[in-house]
């Protein structure tokens, strides 16, 4: 099974990188607009996102845009024990350099967030119409979603191109309640899709 979603991490990370920035930046900003837009997000008072890495969706207006509306804006700092949501205050003054070279909170400007979270924007490499993400390979998210004493909203974000049918899951991979692209929002646990 592992070796099969490798080649899905590596066709699809290929195919992501196949984007010009423009078209990435263009692309991320209709993701974003219509993830704003969104009731559950327009209600959620503490939001989980996460800095862009390499080829990602780009979220660093969408952190901004949360300040902006005063949610309480985490993002997810890698520790020994896996993910640990900080809250930030702002940004990019509150994040650095921190695990594989991604931007994450500095624990000299921001606080571990011990509450209750509403929402969650996860990453991916490629998401399938049943709510399923692969990652990178490490579970650090599956793991941190697992040991959440409550269940928020998860909200998968990801480029039209890596989206598919199905991915080879097994039972210990965690799947999101909304996947939103540049073209559409899709509700996996209705099994429509909502042409936006």
């Amino acid at each position: 099974m592992s070796s099969l979603k490798q080649k899905y991490r590596k066709k699809y990370l290929s195919i992501r990188s196949s984007l010009s920035p423009q078209e990435r930046k263009k692309k991320s900003a209709q993701i974003c607009q219509k993830l704003l837009a969104l009731p559950a997000w327009q209600q959620a008072q503490t939001v989980m996102l996460y800095a862009a890495f390499k080829n990602e969706v780009e979220t660093a207006d969408l952190i901004q845009a949360a300040l902006n509306q005063k949610k309480n804006v985490l993002l997810p700092r890698v520790e020994t024990e896996g993910i640990v949501p900080y809250q930030v205050k702002a940004f990019p003054d509150d994040v650095a350099p921190g695990y594989a070279g991604i931007l994450e909170p500095l624990s000299s400007k921001t606080s571990p967030w011990r509450d209750v979270i509403d929402l969650i924007v996860l990453p991916g490499i490629v998401f399938d119409l049943k709510g399923g993400r692969l990652g990178y390979g490490k579970g650090c998210y599956d793991h941190f979603l697992k040991k959440l004493p409550q269940s928020p909203l998860k909200i998968g974000i990801t480029f039209e191109i890596c989206l598919i049918d199905s991915l080879p899951l097994e039972s210990h991979d965690e799947r999101v309640d909304v996947i939103i692209t540049e073209k559409r929002i899709i509700t996996p646990q209705l099994f429509k899709k909502k042409e936006v």
